[in-house]
């Protein structure tokens, strides 16, 4: 019989608490607009880097009736040495578009000697999906 052969998900896919990991995940998945235009720069060695930020907002209803709307920005980094000279004539303000990619934290030392952190998606996944109306 075929059910039978068919084995349970949670024998498929394990935790710590229940035998081992198998697979860890970390991916963001973005859809929203595009708040600047996207900026190539190069790195050397022949290899450049592309960022852009991605807006999302939610609207929500406080407890008088008033709408609330939030506004996240999402920094996006591509390092595909083959996709980035598109990314960098395509990706305008006001774009919607899909990203997706890992979530990645870095930090660094700026010229007065302070420490600043970095969040960002690296990017894997990319769509346009329409320019702004």
């Amino acid at each position: 019989m075929l059910l039978a052969k068919l084995v349970p998900v949670s024998k498929r896919i394990t935790s710590p608490a229940f035998g081992g990991v198998r697979t860890l995940v970390n991916k963001a998945t973005i859809l929203g607009r595009v708040g600047q235009d996207a900026e190539l720069n190069n790195v050397g060695n022949d290899r450049s880097v592309v960022h852009f930020s991605v807006a999302t907002s939610e609207s929500k209803t406080d407890a008088e009736g008033n709408i609330i709307k939030t506004t996240q920005w999402h920094r996006i980094v591509s390092w595909d040495q083959r996709r980035n000279p598109m990314l960098a004539d395509r990706v305008k303000k006001g774009d919607l578009v899909y990203v997706e990619g890992p979530i990645q934290y870095r930090s660094y030392t700026v010229k007065d000697g302070s420490e600043r952190h970095l969040s960002e998606i690296s990017l894997r996944s990319f769509q346009a999906l329409s320019p702004k109306e």
